[in-house]
């Protein structure tokens, strides 16, 4: 009976531990002298993490593809590079299957948002240097930039909890044309808050992702016969 009782022990303190986990989600994305780095990176307890770098991307001419070079390292010490291609169908036919699947699932909305708000925010940066030539046109994008990093920065609070100063700035230049703009943003959710939210997903579409699924698959086709 001991073993029982110790085994039962274990597993609850298993349980815990994995609900208790931080998962922190960072993603960077730099743009300098014509050449852009995307990355991003999931980290566990600090110590466990994988990046994926996205820093070239390509235009198809011929096919209108985007084209992609995908890197991955991780602590483990493991790095893979792959090519990735999308064409306009298939980012298409992506959007279109997002677009059904949010319309069936309108009543998430809620649950989605009470999710988000267990979001933390531990550092927000976007820096933005540029210039137009003109002077009179860099001014008033400058005030447009402002606008819109402001509004980004009030909606992101606005559904998460902010841990810390927004750090923001957009640098004019009158005298050249130039762009540089660097954005990072790093968020910590707790697996057990993912793990709560997707069985209240699970619970409100009864389980049957397979009908929701078919459906979603008929109107599309339904859609493209029209």
């Amino acid at each position: 009976m001991g073993w029982v009782i110790a085994a039962a022990a274990v597993l609850l303190v298993l349980c815990l531990v994995t609900a208790a986990t931080p998962v922190t989600l960072t993603l960077r994305v730099k743009y300098k002298q014509q050449k852009q780095d995307i990355q991003v990176t999931i980290t566990l307890w600090h110590l466990f993490y994988k990046t994926i770098h996205l820093p070239l991307l390509a235009l198809d001419e011929e096919t209108g593809s985007i084209l992609a070079r995908e890197k991955t390292e991780s602590s483990m010490g493991k790095e893979q590079e792959k090519k990735v291609r999308e064409t306009p169908e298939e980012m298409r036919s992506q959007w279109e299957t997002i677009q059904l699947w949010l319309r069936h699932m309108n009543d998430l909305r809620p649950l989605l948002f009470r999710f988000l708000y267990t979001w933390k925010i531990n550092k927000f940066r976007w820096k933005t240097r540029f210039g137009t030539g003109d002077a009179a046109w860099t001014g008033l994008i400058s005030g447009v930039a402002w606008s819109v990093k402001q509004t980004t920065g009030g909606l992101l609070s606005a559904v998460m909890k902010l841990n810390c100063s927004p750090e923001v700035s957009v640098s004019p230049e009158f005298q050249r044309r130039t762009f540089e703009s660097e954005f990072v943003c790093m968020v910590t959710v707790r697996v057990g808050h993912a793990i709560i939210t997707g069985i209240r997903v699970m619970k409100h579409v009864r389980g049957d992702v397979f009908a929701l699924w078919k459906k979603t698959r008929d109107e599309r086709r339904r859609e493209e016969a029209s």
